[in-house]
């Protein structure tokens, strides 16, 4: 899905997320930390959005909408594999629809195009 909408030559692998990632979303976003958590990885495999800002290199965002959290997360997640060929998540947030359309408008922001 990931190379398809971002013309990208990426390996399979699994995504992961680390406790340090974990402590980053943690200490970044302390207030959405714990309702988002429980999402990330239905995100993760399944995201509305995929995008590239160029501002973050080397890492891809994915959104979903979640209706438990009454809007859309943003994952953070790498586009390099770790020594044990994984791509980890970042960072996580909740995302508005009003922050999503100017990503879509810049063409940061695609939807995700699957081979279902």
């Amino acid at each position: 899905m990931i190379n398809l909408t971002l013309g990208l030559d990426l390996d399979p692998g699994p995504v992961i997320l680390s406790r340090n990632a974990q402590k980053h979303a943690l200490s970044s976003h302390p207030v959405e930390y714990p309702p988002c958590l429980p999402h990330v990885a239905a995100v993760v495999a399944d995201p509305l959005n995929l995008g590239d800002d160029f501002k973050n290199g080397g890492k891809i965002e994915m959104i979903g909408r979640v209706p438990a959290l009454g809007s859309f997360l943003l994952v953070a997640v790498t586009i390099e594999r770790d020594p044990a060929g994984r791509y980890n998540v970042c960072s996580f947030y909740p995302i508005s629809e009003k922050k999503i359309q100017p990503r879509r408008a810049r063409g940061y922001l695609r939807v995700a195009v699957s081979r279902r």
